[in-house]
């Protein structure tokens, strides 16, 4: 597949680059730096230390050597632990001002005139950026850097390969050679003896395929129902190494000369390789490696590499040699959302691409992430007879019910292929065993669920490829032909017959060129989410304290930062953001609150949802603006559509879990785990009758495949017979328009037309008997932009004369009213757009002070924006002056992480930041005032959380 030129916004220029986020890697940084050279570490994973926290290699041996890093890594008081590994080397880069990114994996080089590397081209779920830079360290697994500049390989084994995997509480009944670790994992006094487990091969095809393949081999031949926690992935030292002047073979050096001509490829300059395709013998490599001496291997060449950089210039003229395809070439393009950054990072841009892009698999269903939704996918397509490849980002299935440790369902509907899950994986240990759950179909362990999937995945005979990003697609004209992949061997396409997107944001739909609901310019709206800390044993730490944008790399960062400066101590921290919600893209249908209230029925159901409004926030819907949802406890049923999961405008690709078409406040009703596992199972069942019969996804028979749900028991038989939507006689109407004053009892009848809603509203507006009667008619007029009656909401308000309970962002239990009596009918009041009542509104604003509930400022930010007369902008601006009201925003690592709450459910920051960027956004659209408002936003289009970002920089786009 020819990947064509595009241009690359710039996020930084550096002097030394290091690809691959390794311990030796982070030295080198230190190192360059302290020579007085900028530095950027790139970590393909969540966290940095990939070598010894994705590995495990040397984790759980005893450290051997003194250095202040190896110190703070290991600390001798201390039990070995990922999470200590991982802070101290996060510590180190943020206290010397080292930027990195996590979760960003090096694809592409740049190069200058002279041939020689000028940066990096990275992809992350943001999109793809460059990165610019006179010299680049390459630690990755297979020098996928260094390769793409052209560096000579030489081939010195073709015999066995050792691929080494640790784990943690497994006995050793394993038929592979084996040996304990010396150190235990330590949890409340509590050893779990680790292992160290060695399976040989011969691999003559080293694709990530195959090196896939051998991984899922070991995985299977380890496992054991005690196993409580084990490493990401293998360590292998491959049969090929970089061609050097020279080479380490006998031990490690103690001169940095003769290290750095064995890191630095022959006839090359601005690259060096410190990883396992240095230039070393092949069984010395693995010694190299250890914490100590990747280190000092890191000191030496982060000197080398900072002497380099002064000498030559990162002035980039283009990508670099074009890889070979090998593989026959398919009709299409290959599509690459473009990133949505910060302003002052996409002010210059470079040009990548204008090559071609190996196809490195071919299946009739293609899985973009094993998550909640994603791995049942994979199990319903391939037990259906479909070639079936599911890829995900992290070394685990399952997604929020695993890596995620929201190991007990809330709501949800618990029958059909839920039942089977929860029965397998209970199964999977003795009945007697410490870790077994009371009630089986309500919580889980989180390590027995994941290789549950794995396995049902194995035994249908689907594929599982780990630590593979989804980056883009591959579309003719409207038709998804494949993924664009990128992993620690590059760029691959992988191609299918019916591609399912469950990355739960949309990121392959949204590549292809689907469209998408989020937080942008008009709403800050979005479910709190946390990140969990990870203790062995752990199955349930749900947190919320933050908000994230899980496609918004800087943000992400910047939550793994502030989350390990919340959970010190931990045994390790969480590797997936617990966010409830996400991208949404706009598909054939939006499933909205109203047709979750007034129970709409489709003759394409694709799956069935039962839960409270677990909202988790506020809400923006205007139904919930007059009549907020009910209390926990109050079950709404809803059905979602095939429609809702297919992007508009596109074929062959199906949309799972969070990132199906539905309006934001209705969501947490069709986001429980229990439905969207059944809807993964169905989608993927879905996909493989649609190859099976040779067709399209639209065109398949759906009762059908529906009859085949029924009778697994995902779906209620009477789908089989449903008619389409929902639809209100004028008498129905005309009894909901006479409930109004019983807390607006009909109201969701009313919006499902609004122009009828209007005609009967107006003619009960002049017939009420009853004050009472006129303002609930005026209230829900003035919401549909009529101001007919709208003195009577005008009386209401002013019958206050003072604010009434209000509403503050809570971390969990978020049930029930998000607003005030008063917030509601000021809204209203705004929304009738009559500068006549302005007065009133303001009187209110003037009343408010800092500590006041949110609610409040929100609603008489939101009705002066409405009206957006100028006459607002002192009461707002006075509102921004109080002490401490403004100046939340982050944008700095730095600053997130030492101004971390302890608290895990903390909402104090989030409080103080809402209230002020409503009032600066009303202040801003009632013409500012001295200018305040726009430099609060512009503070906040700065800031590292993407949704403040988002909000603040689309305001200021206007």
């Amino acid at each position: 597949m020819f990947w064509r030129q595009m241009d690359i916004p710039v996020l930084a220029s550096v002097d030394v680059i290091v690809a691959g986020a390794t311990c030796g890697g982070a030295a080198a940084a230190l190192r360059a730096v302290d020579m007085g050279q900028s530095a950027f570490v790139i970590s393909s994973q969540p966290y940095l230390g990939e070598d010894v926290c994705g590995t495990y290699q040397g984790l759980f041996e005893p450290p051997d050597g003194d250095h202040p890093l190896l110190n703070s890594m290991f600390p001798a008081e201390a039990s070995p632990s990922p999470f200590q590994v991982k802070k101290a080397l996060e510590d180190k880069l943020v206290d010397r001002d080292i930027p990195f990114l996590y979760s960003s994996q090096v694809v592409d080089l740049l190069f200058n005139q002279d041939n020689s590397p000028a940066g990096v081209v990275i992809a992350n779920r943001t999109g793809m950026e460059a990165i610019l830079g006179s010299v680049v360290i390459d630690c990755t697994p297979l020098a996928a850097a260094a390769k793409r500049a052209g560096v000579n390989m030489v081939n010195v084994g073709g015999g066995e390969t050792a691929f080494r995997f640790i784990t943690v509480g497994n006995h050793s009944q394993s038929s592979l050679q084996n040996r304990p670790l010396p150190r235990a994992a330590v949890q409340n006094g509590e050893e779990f003896p680790v292992r160290e487990y060695i399976y040989r091969q011969v691999l003559h095809d080293w694709s990530y395929p195959e090196v896939c393949r051998v991984e899922q081999k070991m995985r299977s031949e380890i496992w054991d129902y005690d196993q409580i926690d084990a490493a990401d992935s293998m360590f292998y030292v491959p049969p090929f190494q970089i061609e050097a002047a020279s080479s380490m073979d006998a031990e490690m050096p103690q001169e940095a000369g003769h290290a750095v001509d064995a890191l630095r490829p022959e006839n090359t300059v601005g690259i060096f390789v410190l990883g396992p395709c240095m230039s070393a013998d092949r069984g010395l490599v693995p010694t190299l490696l250890q914490p100590k001496n990747a280190i000092q291997l890191g000191e030496f060449v982060g000197a080398a590499a900072a002497e380099e950089s002064k000498q030559r210039t990162a002035e980039p003229v283009g990508g670099g040699p074009s890889s070979a395809n090998t593989t026959a070439s398919v009709d299409g393009n290959i599509e690459i959302a473009p990133a949505v950054l910060r302003p002052g990072f996409s002010e210059r841009t470079v040009v990548a691409g204008g090559r071609d892009i190996p196809v490195v698999g071919e299946y009739d269903v293609v899985i973009m992430g094993g998550g909640t939704a994603g791995a049942n996918a994979a199990i319903g397509a391939a037990r259906h007879g479909a070639k079936t490849l599911v890829m995900e980002y992290l070394h685990s299935l399952g997604g929020t019910g695993t890596a995620g440790y929201i190991g007990r369902y809330w709501d949800g509907f618990r029958e059909g292929f839920t039942k089977e899950i929860d029965d397998g994986v209970s199964s999977m240990a003795p009945e007697d065993h410490p870790r077994q759950k009371k009630d089986k179909y309500s919580e889980w362990d989180v390590v027995w669920k994941s290789e549950w999937y794995r396995q049902e995945a194995l035994k249908a005979h689907a594929d599982i490829w780990y630590g593979v990003m989804g980056c883009g697609a591959v579309v003719d004209n409207d038709t998804v032909k494949g993924v664009l992949t990128a992993t620690s061997h590059g760029l691959g396409v992988v191609l299918g017959q019916i591609i399912i997107d469950s990355t739960g944001s949309g990121d392959i739909a949204i590549a292809a060129g689907a469209d998408y609901g989020y937080t942008d310019n008009q709403t800050v709206a979005v479910q709190g989410a946390g990140l969990s800390p990870a203790n062995l044993g752990d199955h349930y730490n749900n947190t919320d304290w933050t908000f994230i944008d899980d496609s918004d790399v800087f943000d992400v960062t910047r939550l793994f930062a502030a989350g390990k400066a919340k959970y010190g101590g931990s045994y390790d921290i969480g590797k997936l953001p617990q966010t409830r919600e996400r991208r949404r893209i706009v598909g054939e249908h939006e499933v909205s609150v109203l047709d979750i209230l007034n129970h709409r029925t489709y003759e394409d159901t694709i799956s069935f949802h039962m839960s409270s409004f677990d909202t988790h926030g506020f809400t923006i819907h205007p139904f919930f603006t007059i009549k907020p949802p009910l209390e926990r406890h109050s079950i709404y049923e809803a059905d979602v559509p095939l429609r809702s999961l297919l992007p508009r405008g596109l074929q062959n690709i199906v949309v799972t879990g969070l990132g199906a078409s539905a309006h934001r406040d209705a969501m947490p009703v069709i986001r429980m785990q229990p439905c969207l596992q059944n809807q993964g199972y169905s989608v993927g069942y879905l996909a493989s009758a649609a190859v099976s019969q040779g067709t399209s996804v639209q065109e398949l028979d759906l009762k059908q495949v529906q009859a085949y749900l029924v009778e697994k028991g995902i779906l209620p038989r009477r789908v089989l017979e449903d008619t389409e939507g929902f639809h209100f006689t004028e008498a129905e109407f005309a009894d909901a328009v006479g409930r109004l004053t019983d807390n607006f009892s009909g109201l969701e009848v009313l919006l499902t037309d609004e122009d009828r809603a209007r005609r009967f509203l107006k003619k009960a507006l002049a017939d009420a008997a009853t004050d009472e009667q006129r303002c609930a008619c005026a209230q829900v007029l003035a919401m549909l932009g009529e101001a007919d009656g709208i003195e009577y909401v005008l009386n209401a308000v002013e019958a206050h004369t003072e604010w009434d309970e209000g509403w503050d962002y809570t971390g969990m239990g978020q049930f029930g009213p998000c607003m005030s009596p008063l917030d509601s009918l000021l809204i209203a009041l705004g929304e009738s757009k009559g500068t006549d009542v302005l007065p009133a509104i303001l009187a209110k604003a003037q009343l408010l002070t800092p500590d006041d509930a949110f609610s409040h400022f929100r609603a008489a930010a939101w009705a002066c924006e409405t009206i957006g007369s100028p006459d607002a902008a002192p009461a707002l601006a006075r509102l921004l002056s109080h002490d401490g009201f403004s100046g939340h925003h982050v944008t700095t690592v730095k600053q997130a992480r030492d101004g971390a709450v302890p608290e895990r459910n903390d909402v104090s920051q989030r409080n103080r930041v809402l209230k002020e960027l409503h009032v600066a956004r009303a202040l801003y659209r009632c013409g500012d005032h001295q200018g305040r408002a726009a430099e609060i936003l512009h503070n906040y289009a700065r800031d590292l959380h993407g949704h403040y970002f988002r909000h603040a920089w689309g305001i200021l786009q206007e």
